[in-house]
């Protein structure tokens, strides 16, 4: 072998290798997380500012890539064509292509790239600075190709579209970090809770008419005492005559101000003016109304004006961190499990709360408690022993007070509890 032929292999070496590197940079560059470069460049990773910089001229980048690409495997070509043929003679041009065919794309493209897509991060910030050099160098060719593409793409009306990451990709990451331990599933809870503030209506968060405590403006100061002591809220509404009638809200704490000097008590006076929402309201515009009033308890009325419940900024709260207990609540389980696969559960319980609890799909289109999915279902006002199904499981009505359902039994045919078969 003569030095001409040590020369041109040395030559092929390079090229490959350079073949191999745009192949490489261009799938590590285009795979790149970007919300993960965003955070290194938050904390001032080496590399990463210069890295997203380069990343927001895709065109530019690309441009480089493939023209460099190109040019180093037209190179190899032409370098593996004269040394066959000085070689081999009239057969090097066959042999080149039963060669160099197999061997570009096992050695500068699927190895390469299937390592770059593997470990995007790693090797982005190792071609960078090269790119960068190549960028430079092939800046004339470049903004030729790139005034033509651009060209092309007006006489197409071809219209950039703009990178936006969507909720469910959003989601989707939260569940993956979830998945790798990165991120707690109470967390992830929290999360996907915020994403639902703007789904969630304030028919399906409010306490329903019928459990409502509220203070008869008439009363005289001792009945209201002992209401306020026997129900264990922080506020109350205040009426005349009935329900639909609010004139206010009262703190409880406002009251027992006055044990002392009753005689000075006067309810109206007290209590403060009421804040009135639609039932269709969106929680999400609910908590900024409450954060912006200052207030922590609205009235809700249906479109014909009547009051169909009310709504707490605890309420609220808890669709995103979940159940929260304080000081008035009386702790009592939703949820009771009485033997595998057979639970008691308070029938006011939300459809979406028993979903999640039993990984169930109740539909919510129609009612939004368990009382109102078993009424919708047997399409009556039910007495204790009435029993439905849906979804595979059997609902029972297990305690009636007056017309109002107050516990579901649940039979399951497998206990949801239960971990699943080992495979």
């Amino acid at each position: 072998m003569t030095d001409e032929h040590i020369l041109y292999l040395f030559g092929l070496l390079i090229l490959f290798f350079l073949s191999a590197f745009f192949s490489g940079s261009e799938t590590a560059l285009m795979a790149l997380d970007r919300l993960r470069l965003k955070y290194l460049v938050e904390k001032g990773h080496p590399g990463a500012a210069r890295l997203e910089t380069v990343l927001e001229v895709p065109d530019r980048l690309l441009s480089t890539i493939l023209i460099g690409n190109n040019l180093v495997n037209i190179a190899a070509s032409v370098f593996a064509t004269a040394l066959l043929i000085e070689i081999f003679g009239e057969h090097g041009e066959l042999l080149t292509i039963l060669i160099m065919t197999p061997l570009l794309l096992i050695l500068a493209e699927i190895t390469p790239k299937t390592y770059a897509a593997k470990n995007p991060e790693r090797v982005s910030f190792f071609v960078i600075r090269p790119i960068l050099l190549f960028m430079w160098i092939l800046t004339p060719v470049i903004w030729v190709i790139s005034g033509v593409s651009m060209l092309l793409n007006k006489i197409l009306r071809s219209d950039r579209e703009a990178s936006v990451i969507s909720e469910d990709e959003i989601k989707s990451i939260i569940s993956v970090g979830e998945q790798s331990g990165t991120v707690h599933k109470d967390k992830r809870k929290m999360l996907h809770g915020i994403f639902e503030l703007a789904q969630i209506r304030v028919r399906d968060v409010m306490i329903p008419r019928t459990e409502v405590v509220g203070i008869d403006a008439e009363l005289p100061f001792r009945e209201i005492l002992q209401l306020v002591q026997a129900a264990w809220h922080s506020r109350f509404p205040v009426y005349e005559e009935n329900l639909d009638s609010i004139v206010g809200i009262i703190h409880s704490k406002d009251i027992l101000n006055f044990v002392d000097q009753s005689a000075a008590f006067d309810i109206r006076e007290v209590a403060r003016p009421p804040f009135f929402v639609p039932e269709s309201q969106l929680i999400e515009s609910l908590l900024q109304s409450f954060r912006e009033k200052r207030v922590h308890l609205a009235i809700v009325v249906d479109e014909h004006g009547g009051v169909e419940g009310i709504v707490t900024l605890e309420d609220v709260i808890e669709e995103v961190f979940g159940e929260i207990v304080d000081e008035y609540d009386l702790e009592e389980a939703l949820f009771r499990k009485v033997a595998p696969g057979y639970y008691v559960v308070d029938a006011s319980a939300s459809l979406k709360t028993v979903n999640q609890k039993f990984s169930l799909n109740f539909s919510e289109e129609h009612a939004t408690t368990l009382a109102g999915l078993v009424m919708q279902l047997l399409d009556d006002i039910p007495a204790e022993g009435y029993r439905c199904e849906a979804e595979g499981v059997t609902l029972v009505v297990a305690k009636m007070i007056d017309q109002r359902i107050d516990q579901v039994e649940l039979h399951f045919t497998t206990d949801p509890d239960s971990p699943p078969p080992a495979t």
